[in-house]
């Protein structure tokens, strides 16, 4: 089947038009949106950035709304899915409802979930006890319009997956991870929060192990506390690359890096930014009050370092401590 450029077709007229507005780069924003301007009202979409085929810092293409999803309209649909069997291939499908793993080495791909309840992707753990190994999201989309806004796009409260390629849009929730995470090449866009929801496009309340690598990672519309949450909880935050990200916010901050002190775990450790680029698109300090908060920079293998302003390329300085 030929490579698809864009949204799937199936989604909805609605759907359509406001992904299709995403197609202004993150380099063009700087003129219109560094005035410090109050964020879009709620349930309104500010037209995002789309950074298209620009290059990252790390000479890689930037994610996009056409590189990223399925690669062509899926063939089948179905209602929800739950696997049944370990090196289980899921592709070409169009699920409505929830996608269950709970076997190891799944590989779901060229798939859309079509969300309608409290998670879209769930990882569980197997019948038997343990995580499933060697799960993998490729080239998978999850569209949250038809969830309730408060829903889970992808949902692993202990066990580990890859998305790779990964397209997650109309929600008004992030990606909820714990340990043993790796997301890359995907492009992750709330715009569904609500008034004191405090959300993110990716978070974690306490894991190790995780990496967040070549995405375009925004939370647009009241209701954000930043891109990226990562919040001692229940456990310690301990092992977190982030990489090669372009990250924007309505939110206070557009990262919590791990180390907050009101949290049971306050000492994020061995968590680097690299190679980020922090975009001005909604404040000209990436959230409304800075770029990062909660990260105790150059402790306990704590790195910062090559992160930039999107819109300029002018490097932004180790916070403090």
């Amino acid at each position: 089947m030929a490579r698809r450029h864009g949204p799937s077709r199936g989604r909805g007229a609605r759907g359509v038009v406001a992904l299709v507005a995403l197609a202004a780069t993150l380099a063009a924003c700087t003129s219109s949106t560094d005035d410090g301007a109050s964020p879009s009202p709620a349930g309104e979409s500010s037209s995002a950035p789309e950074p298209g085929a620009e290059a990252s810092t790390s000479g890689t293409a930037v994610p996009s709304v056409s590189t990223t999803g399925p690669r062509s309209d899926p063939a089948r649909s179905t209602g929800p899915v739950a696997t049944d069997r370990a090196g289980q291939t899921i592709e070409g499908t169009t699920i409505t409802g929830r996608l269950t793993i709970s076997h190891d080495d799944v590989t779901v791909r060229d798939v859309t979930v079509r969300g309608t309840g409290t998670y879209m992707i769930y990882v569980q753990e197997k019948s038997g006890g343990g995580c499933p190994e060697n799960v993998r999201l490729e080239y998978v989309e999850v569209d949250g319009s038809g969830a309730p806004a408060d829903s889970i796009p992808i949902y692993s409260p202990e066990c580990g997956f890859t998305l790779d390629h990964g397209l997650v849009h109309h929600v008004g929730r992030g990606i909820r991870i714990a340990n043993d995470v790796v997301v890359e090449n995907s492009y992750i866009f709330l715009t569904r929060t609500w008034e004191g929801a405090h959300r993110s496009g990716v978070s974690t309340h306490g894991g190790e192990h995780i990496v967040l690598r070549n995405n375009v990672i925004i939370c647009e519309n009241v209701g954000c506390s930043a891109a990226i949450t990562m919040y001692g909880d229940h456990a310690p935050v301990d092992g977190v690359l982030v990489e090669h990200n372009v990250i924007a916010s309505t939110g206070s901050y557009c990262a919590y890096g791990g180390s907050v002190e009101s949290k049971s775990f306050p000492d994020g450790a061995d968590v680097r930014f690299i190679d980020n680029r922090f975009s001005t698109r909604y404040f000209p300090t990436c959230g409304r009050y800075g770029p990062v908060a909660g990260f105790a920079a150059g402790s306990r293998g704590n790195e910062w370092r090559g992160n930039v302003w999107q819109e300029t390329g002018e490097p932004i300085r180790e916070p403090a401590s």
